[in-house]
C-alpha cells in the first residue's frame, strides 16, 4: 500500500542529513527509493529525541556513538562519530564513550553467565 509522499520534502531532509554528516547518508538515500514515506518519519523521530530537554545534546551524541559501537554497527558508529565531531564533541570524549560501551558490553557477559556459573558451583 503506497502512501503519497512529497519528494521535495524527502530531498530536503536528505540534503539536511548530508549537511549534518558531511557526506551522503547512503542507507537513507537507498531506503528513500524503496519507502520514501519513512524519511520524514525518521527526521521527525530524530528531532523529537534531540529536542528532549533532560540530556544535553553533546551527551546524546556520545550515547549514539556508544550504543552503535556496542551493537556492532560499523556504519552507524562511523556516521554518529562524524556527526558528533561536527557538533563539537572532542575525539577524547568519543574515544571515552566507546571505552565505556566496551566496559558495559564486557560486564553483561557476567550477568549473562550468572546462571551457568551458579550451576557450576552447585547452587542450581
Amino acid at each position: 500500500m503506497e502512501q503519497k509522499v512529497d519528494r521535495t520534502q524527502v530531498e530536503y531532509i536528505l540534503q539536511k542529513m548530508r549537511e549534518m554528516i558531511g557526506e551522503d547518508p547512503e542507507a537513507q538515500v537507498l531506503f528513500s527509493e524503496i519507502a520514501p514515506e519513512w524519511i520524514p518519519r525518521q527526521a521527525a523521530e530524530r528531532q523529537f529525541v534531540m529536542g528532549l530537554p533532560e540530556i544535553p545534546e553533546k551527551y546524546k551524541h556520545l550515547i549514539m556513538v556508544a550504543v552503535s559501537a556496542a551493537l556492532g554497527c560499523e556504519m552507524c558508529t562511523e556516521v554518529f562519530t562524524k556527526i558528533a565531531k561536527r557538533k563539537g564533541v572532542s575525539e577524547g570524549e568519543i574515544a571515552e564513550a566507546i571505552l565505556v560501551a566496551r566496559f558495559a558490553m564486557a560486564s553483561t557477559i557476567f550477568a549473562t553467565a550468572t546462571p551457568a556459573l551458579r550451576w557450576l558451583v552447585g547452587r542450581k
